[in-house]
């Protein structure tokens, strides 16, 4: 019996967290490993591992602490007085003495009995204790240490990441793969962190569909979606990154062309940018137009009732989960040409793919599967076909049973 501790390190149980709750609920995979389960100690990720994992196996909080809790303190102050602050952590070199306590935190909690250490980390270089997990590992005597990173690699661009060159290079050394779900993804680690190809994996992601709870009617009422007006879903954090103001404005654009039915466009996540794109949406003339929901805790039920799903990200994307969702779905995709995207959609086939921030190509392409009925249909039966066929999760935890097989047989260590 191969013997896992999982390691996480978010605020909340979502986004990439999904990938555990294919671990934890998968009764199989528990019942045939020795699982165990460490993370950041927070009431509200509890709250929220509990929600999508009622009995989480053998779970662990820690104290340990990331980075951006050190610089909590000053988010409120003017930007000349936290930008001294976090000068001041700078030259205090926090970054390094963190590391250290999160080591030795980890390492406290680890055991020498572990076979395989599943760091699960939102990016590159990501969580503090994600990063520090490789070396507590090492010192413990893990046979080997599995790092996934969900999203693309932070270049050094800035004094801050530069600070974390040394750490990144033990995080490098004291870890046996790195795995990422797409191949744009593995090449930018590669190219970022300097890493060989041999120390690299791509394993896509899956997601298990989750339970619907209100018909498709339902949700259209309680939107005050008008019968037989088309239905667009963006499910995303109100971040620059995410390609909402590019959105909006091919909205607009399809709003002055006419020609075709205009949906409504629900808008679902929160961000610093919400009352900006609130602005933008009133001058563009679109007020009665976009919805602005929140944090949608039942997107699953918005996406069901959506003709048409959209991520118009930017940038920093990898393999995102709301496109698996919305295809599990049978939904209509748009997105954008970023990560791992063309790994999840074929263009023409499964969704339709834009490239990123260009309004022109954006307002085409919703025009078109708008106006399209049976176009909808065609590539909605094709997603949710594809999904069945690659994107299930019981596929990636098979996945992962294999790489953990191979990593112990020392195929790869």
């Amino acid at each position: 019996m191969i013997r896992v501790r999982f390691h996480s390190d978010c605020d909340y149980f979502a986004g990439c967290e999904n990938m555990l709750a294919n671990f934890f609920n998968d009764a199989a995979f528990v019942r045939e490993h020795d699982v165990s389960f460490s993370y950041r100690a927070s009431a509200e990720y509890e709250k929220t591992l509990k929600d999508r994992v009622p009995d989480p196996p053998r779970p662990l909080p820690l104290d340990v602490v990331d980075f951006h809790q050190l610089t909590a303190p000053a988010n409120g102050w003017p930007a000349p007085l936290r930008g001294l602050y976090k000068a001041a952590l700078r030259l205090l070199l926090a970054k390094y003495w963190l590391f250290l306590y999160n080591v030795w935190t980890l390492y406290r909690s680890l055991g020498p009995d572990i076979d395989v250490l599943h760091v699960n980390n939102g990016g590159f270089p990501g969580a503090a204790s994600c990063l520090a997990a490789g070396l507590a590992a090492r010192l413990r005597g893990v046979k080997a240490v599995v790092h996934v990173v969900n999203n693309l690699p932070v270049p050094y661009s800035g004094p801050d990441r530069w600070l974390d060159w040394p750490l990144d290079r033990l995080a490098a050394g004291t870890t046996t793969v790195f795995v990422t779900a797409s191949g744009p993804a593995r090449r930018s680690m590669m190219s970022v962190v300097g890493l060989p190809e041999g120390r690299t994996a791509v394993l896509p992601n899956g997601i298990a569909a989750r339970a619907l709870t209100q018909p498709p009617a339902d949700v259209r009422r309680r939107l005050k979606v008008p019968e037989g007006r088309l239905l667009v879903s963006v499910v995303a954090v109100l971040e620059p990154r995410k390609g909402h103001a590019v959105l909006l404005e091919a909205l607009a654009r399809m709003k002055k062309a006419g020609g075709c039915p205009f949906p409504m466009t629900a808008l679902g996540g929160d961000g610093f940018l919400r009352p900006e794109l609130e602005a933008q949406a009133r001058a563009l003339g679109l007020a009665d137009d976009v919805l602005f929901l929140g944090w949608e805790p039942r997107h699953f039920d918005l996406f069901n009732a959506s003709d048409v799903v959209a991520l118009p990200s930017a940038r920093f994307e990898d393999f995102p989960n709301v496109i698996l969702e919305a295809m599990s779905l049978g939904k209509t995709v748009v997105a954008t040409r970023v990560g791992g995207v063309e790994e999840q959609i074929e263009d023409g086939v499964t969704g339709l793919l834009v490239k990123p921030g260009d309004v022109d190509d954006l307002t085409s392409v919703l025009t078109r599967a708008c106006r399209d009925a049976a176009l909808r249909q065609r590539l909605g039966a094709a997603a949710a076909a594809r999904f069945g066929e690659r994107f299930t999760a019981q596929a990636s935890v098979e996945r992962y049973r294999t790489l953990y097989r191979d990593l112990l047989s020392a195929r790869m260590v």
